[in-house]
């Protein structure tokens, strides 16, 4: 039994009655995963830098990678949201972002509370009722370019 299920397209559901949005993906078996394999990294690393007699630049690379991997496990943690249930009072706007092509675009839920959740999904024409769904319950739709991809500029 494995707790990484495969890549499944986010199911969005909108529950107007309770204003509520429901997604059903895997994207929590994800951040487990990663925040595991990030925490393993570092601990390697670490006992690399303390066990062996390493050249000033190997010891930098391998610090700067510890420092890296750090500022990673943090922002999975504590900028980015793996609720399924969010109510709709909650969402300050939905980001599509577009990455390389056209038709290549990302979607994130930014809450109120300064928090990402990502949308995983797979086709664009899905994302364009998406767009109309949000629309209709009074929620935000910002499209960004590949100019503002990192989550400073947010």
């Amino acid at each position: 039994m494995s707790i990484l299920k495969g890549r499944k397209s986010s199911v969005l559901y909108f529950d107007t009655e309770k204003e509520l949005l429901i997604i059903e993906d895997h994207l929590r078996s994800y951040r487990v995963m990663q925040l595991v394999l990030l925490f393993t990294c570092v601990i390697s690393c670490s006992l690399i830098l303390v066990k062996e007699d390493l050249s000033f630049w190997f010891g930098f690379m391998i610090g700067a990678f510890i420092a890296l991997a750090l500022c990673a496990a943090y922002y999975y943690a504590f900028r980015t949201s793996v609720v399924k249930n969010i109510p709709f009072n909650d969402i300050e706007s939905i980001i599509s972002s577009t990455l390389f092509l056209k038709n290549d675009r990302r979607l994130t839920i930014k809450l109120k509370d300064n928090r990402f959740r990502n949308i995983i999904t797979m086709d664009q024409l899905e994302i364009d009722r998406l767009f109309n769904s949000f629309k209709e319950v009074d929620i935000v739709v910002e499209k960004r370019t590949s100019f503002s991809l990192l989550p400073l500029n947010f």
